[in-house]
């Protein structure tokens, strides 16, 4: 056989082995890359670009853009060769269930909650005061947006000792009056974190837009909440969403300041008032107001006008309470007490407005024609006074008849106005729906036992 055919048939032989180990090797240099570049990483020699949104990480980080974080590793395997811990002061971004529902419905781009960490495993951490508390002492806390910030929420409350179990955060946002974090969502699970910033490295990053938190303890509170000014700033959102503006109402003040009383007393902000059985509509009453939507948002905490307002903006179902387009008056109370021994301050806003309730035309024709009955009726009964044996013998029957009717008729009258009018009924008229039945029953009960007379 020629050396040349030979050299094809073997080019042709070794043609895939050589293709194999190329392809091969090309595989395992991909793998080793991508291997540095995870530990890189890991290392955050190399960071990922996570988007954030929202102002409850002020001043470290931006309301909106793509922050550089470390990636935090979950296998085993890799932790045992490059331990990586989760430390006080650490930035954190994590996902969960709460986390994916409230960015889901806050339409918010990011890939989930970013917080620093303030407790870790065994520690004990206590909001007293506007203060954030670690096996007692006070944390000195130069990142935060504004000094002694702090107060408690639902799931973690003032006063409150928390001990962190093992594999748990204990997570606040810098911006604490507008932040959802531990103290509305609980502890967080380390199994839940994806990146972070160590604390190391953030004062280089981010040092800059810190403050000196040296005179906080010294700082006093001070209720600088101008109710005017936060009005505008909510009605000038309100009419950016073609909804009406709110109108202050003192009586919805009062009734807040009464309601936040009831809260602290009781340490209850649900305005179902299971505890004190002290509602809002009960609060309307006791100072003369009532409208026909009403509802009510506390928050605790010190806060200036444009504080109330970004708090409300971050707070879970506020903007949908907020710009509800029924409400048309609002009052706000900053009432300061104590809660669990603590001083606290709860701001309780109560809005209210008028929904025309839009009666059918068959409910009204209804009423109408009842009012045609008994107005046609009315002369017989009356007649009967006339016949003085048959009137003196069931005189008794006779007036009760006549006056039923009478009364029915002055009922049917003023409600069918209030109908025409697409008002509401007072709670006297809808007593006389309720009561109306009754009175049917007992006229139709006389007629028969009348009739039965002539």
């Amino acid at each position: 056989m020629p050396k040349k055919k030979q050299s094809i048939i073997s080019d042709l032989i070794f043609l895939p082995i050589r293709i194999f180990f190329f392809l091969f090797r090309l595989a395992l240099l991909v793998i080793i890359i991508t291997a540095i570049w995870y530990l890189l990483q890991m290392f955050g020699i190399f960071t990922v670009q996570i988007p954030v949104s929202g102002a409850s990480m002020l001043p470290t980080l931006p309301e909106k853009g793509r922050v550089g974080f470390q990636l935090y590793v979950h296998q085993p395997t890799i932790q045992k060769i490059l331990p990586q811990s989760l430390q006080r002061g650490d930035i954190v971004v994590f996902e969960n269930e709460k986390t994916r529902q409230e960015l889901l419905s806050q339409e918010k781009d990011a890939t989930g909650f970013v917080k620093r960490v303030v407790g870790v495993s065994g520690d004990k951490v206590e909001i007293r005061d506007g203060f954030v508390y670690v096996n007692g002492k006070i944390v000195s806390e130069s990142y935060t947006y504004k000094p002694r910030s702090t107060f408690g929420g639902l799931a973690v409350q003032d006063c409150q000792v928390v001990r962190v179990p093992e594999d748990k955060l204990f997570v606040l946002g810098d911006n604490r009056k507008v932040s959802m974090d531990s103290r509305q969502i609980g502890l967080v699970s380390i199994e839940d974190v994806q990146y972070y910033i160590p604390f190391q490295k953030q004062p280089d990053m981010f040092g800059e837009q810190w403050r000196d938190p040296s005179l906080d303890s010294s700082s006093q509170h001070s209720s600088i909440f101008n109710i005017e000014e936060f009005i505008d700033l909510l009605n000038v959102e309100r009419e950016k969403r073609n909804l009406s503006i709110l109108v202050y109402e003192p009586l919805l003040e009062e009734s807040a300041k009464l309601r936040a009383q009831v809260m602290l007393k009781y340490d209850e902000f649900d305005s179902d008032a299971p505890k004190s059985g002290y509602s809002m509509a009960d609060a309307m009453a006791d100072v003369g107001y009532s409208n026909i939507v009403y509802g009510e948002f506390p928050l605790t905490g010190y806060y200036d006008a444009q504080e109330l307002f970004d708090a409300f903006m971050e707070q879970p179902g506020a903007k949908k309470f907020l710009f509800n387009e029924f409400y048309e008056d609002i009052g706000v109370s900053t009432f300061v007490g104590e809660l669990n021994g603590c001083p606290v301050q709860v701001v309780v806003q109560h809005l209210a407005g008028y929904v025309p309730p839009n009666y059918g035309d068959a409910e009204i024709a209804a009423w109408k024609e009842g009012l045609d009955r008994l107005r046609s009726i009315q002369p017989g009964w009356q007649k009967l006074k006339e016949y003085d044996e048959f009137y003196n013998e069931h005189k008794g029957d006779v007036n009760r008849m006549n006056e039923i009717i009478t009364t029915r008729i002055q009922r049917f009258e003023s409600i069918i106005v209030r109908l025409d009018a697409n008002e509401w009924m007072t709670n006297e008229e809808k007593a006389w729906v309720s009561q109306d039945s009754a009175l049917g029953d007992e006229q139709n009960t006389i007629a028969e036992r009348l009739n039965t007379k002539n």
